[in-house]
């Protein structure tokens, strides 16, 4: 039967680390797999094959290999145990089952060849969270490509390492890992690599946010305020539109059609859910619509000039760059309305909601208003906002000291 052990080959530049690697060996035959982990001489028993974990700033990088190695040798342990004992030329089998089936199989090419079926299936949106992931990663992999049989967990825990030292937020985090995890799921599920769970030590969570919202003098400002520029007034009027509308978010005002205006109703499904909704065209929400108008192409059925493209991967990238450009531009607005916190293009959403829930409405009108799917959900949504008000209680009982 085959065997594996684990060897550190020193580094020939004086004071640099030097690489593990498996040696694996069958019948008089050897086998050797490179690993990306580096170690000091002193932090590598050769006797028992396993780190020693330096009492310095490298412990927890030299214990993140050792868990890694140890995951690798039960895999590469399995694969041998997965032949008969007698079956001769078993080394390379193992070797490339271990690194996948292709040496070609690379983490950004294999990216980008789900990107474009994804393209191809008309799932834009998916495919440029995959672009978005990739990006990150092929910035911290300073534009190296990586085997997708070595990513392990010591190579995901460094990458969120780095995006924790570039102040990438939890959630942002969690989104580039989510994809990326996907990504290498689809490899396993297509019997290109072994499952490695490389996840197992990052965050992949939700981190829970403050939502923001301004109240009724805010709006009332805002629709009053004076603006000179175009672009300024055009960005009030879509937060505005967004309030008028229960809080309809922007991805929607963005690919709103003029079919889904229809005998006075707004008829649409949230990009985000999928859940079908209708508003009732008020009088305010029809002033902007007139307003914007002739701006849009006559071509095109969307019913305000924020897309101006057909082909589908182009108008999502004009969705992105617009997105980008009103949250710049509310910004704006929330300096000339004098407000300590920005406003944002979910403000307009979360302030519908907080403003209702002041004025009694029931909760399952704010539930049902908000394409929430159960009033449990509208709940933790609101229980955020209440923040607000215990605050304001606390100032009150504080200033009489």
């Amino acid at each position: 039967m085959a065997t594996v052990h684990v060897k550190l080959r020193s580094s020939v530049v004086e004071g640099k680390p030097g690489t593990l690697f498996f040696v694996l060996s069958h019948r008089g035959n050897t086998k050797q797999i490179k690993t990306i982990h580096k170690l000091f001489p002193p932090e590598w028993d050769p006797v028992s094959q396993h780190p020693l974990i330096p009492d310095n700033e490298r412990s927890m990088y030299v214990q993140q290999v050792k868990m890694s190695l140890q995951e690798s040798l039960i895999q590469l342990r399995s694969l041998i145990h997965s032949y008969p004992p007698g079956e001769p030329d078993i080394l390379q089998q193992i070797v490339n089952r271990f690194n996948g089936k292709s040496p070609s199989l690379r983490l950004f090419s294999f990216i980008d060849k789900l990107q474009k079926q994804l393209e191809q299936n008309g799932q834009i949106k998916t495919a440029m969270s995959y672009h978005y992931a990739m990006r990150s990663f092929k910035t911290f992999r300073e534009g190296r490509d990586i085997e997708l049989a070595a990513i392990d967990s010591v190579v995901m825990s460094e990458y969120e390492y780095w995006l924790k030292r570039k102040n990438v937020t939890l959630n942002s985090i969690s989104f580039y890992m989510r994809i990326l995890r996907a990504i290498y799921n689809k490899a396993v599920a297509q019997e290109l690599i072994i499952q490695r769970d490389p996840f197992k030590n990052v965050y992949t969570g939700i981190e829970k946010t403050r939502k923001r919202a301004v109240d009724e003098n805010i709006i009332l400002k805002l629709k009053k305020l004076d603006i000179k520029q175009p672009n300024l007034t055009f960005t009030r009027d879509l937060f505005l539109l967004s309030f008028y509308t229960r809080g309809m978010s922007f991805v929607d005002m963005a690919y709103l059609r003029k079919k889904d205006i229809r005998e006075g109703i707004i008829y649409y499904k949230r990009r985000k859910t999928g859940q079908r909704l209708s508003v009732k065209l008020e009088p305010c929400m029809q002033r902007i619509i007139d307003k914007y108008a002739p701006h849009v192409p006559k071509e095109l059925d969307y019913v305000l000039p924020i897309i101006s493209s057909t082909d589908p991967l182009t108008a999502f990238k004009q969705y992105r760059n617009a997105l980008s450009y009103y949250n710049r531009l509310l910004k704006k607005l929330s300096h000339l309305l004098g407000l300590h916190q920005s406003l944002s293009s979910y403000v307009s959403r979360h302030s519908w909601a907080t403003i209702a829930y002041k004025r009694h409405i029931p909760l399952s009108i704010i539930s049902e208003g908000m394409g929430h799917y159960s009033e449990m959900t509208t709940k933790i949504y609101l229980a955020s906002l209440d923040q607000t008000l215990l605050d304001r209680a606390n100032r009150t009982v504080l200033k009489g000291l």
